[in-house]
C-alpha cells in the first residue's frame, strides 16, 4: 500500500512539475512580447520626435521666404496688398430666416406667450408680452 502512495505521489510531483514549467515558459515568453512592444513604442517616440523636429525646420519663416522667392513665377505669389484687409463691420451679415417659414404652419412648433410670473419683478400691464418660439434663441 505504502508503494501506490508513492506512486501517485511521484505522478502529482511529475505533473505539478510540469505545470510549473509551462508557466514559467509562458511568462518568459510573455515578457519577450513586452520586451519587443515597447522597443516598437520607443521607436516610435523617436520617429515621431524626429517628424516634429523636421516640421520645425520645413517651417521656418526664412526658408519659407526663399522658397517664395524663387517659385514666385510660377505660384505667381503677389504681397498682401493694405486695402486687401477689411474691417469686421465690411462683412455683409447674414439675413435673418423669416419666421413664418420656419414655423412652417406646424403644430408643434407654434409660438406660445411667455406669461409665468416669478414674483421677483412685477410685470406691468404696459410691458410687451415676449414671445417664445423653440429652437430659435432671442
Amino acid at each position: 500500500m505504502m508503494r501506490t502512495i508513492d506512486i501517485i505521489l511521484i505522478a502529482v510531483m511529475l505533473v505539478a512539475a510540469t505545470v510549473t514549467y509551462k508557466i514559467k515558459h509562458d511568462a518568459e515568453k510573455q515578457v519577450v512580447e513586452i520586451k519587443k512592444i515597447q522597443r516598437q513604442i520607443a521607436f516610435e517616440k523617436d520617429t515621431i520626435n524626429l517628424l516634429k523636429a523636421d516640421w520645425s525646420l520645413m517651417t521656418q519663416p526664412n526658408r519659407l521666404q526663399r522658397l517664395s522667392d524663387i517659385y514666385q513665377t510660377q505660384l505667381k505669389l503677389q504681397p498682401v496688398d493694405v486695402t486687401q484687409i477689411g474691417l469686421f463691420d465690411d462683412i455683409p451679415m447674414k439675413q435673418a430666416d423669416d419666421i413664418e417659414k420656419l414655423i412652417g404652419g406646424s403644430a408643434d412648433l407654434v409660438a406660445s406667450v411667455d406669461s409665468m410670473s416669478t414674483g421677483s419683478i412685477t410685470q406691468s400691464a404696459a410691458a410687451p408680452m415676449r414671445i417664445v418660439v423653440p429652437g430659435v434663441r432671442p
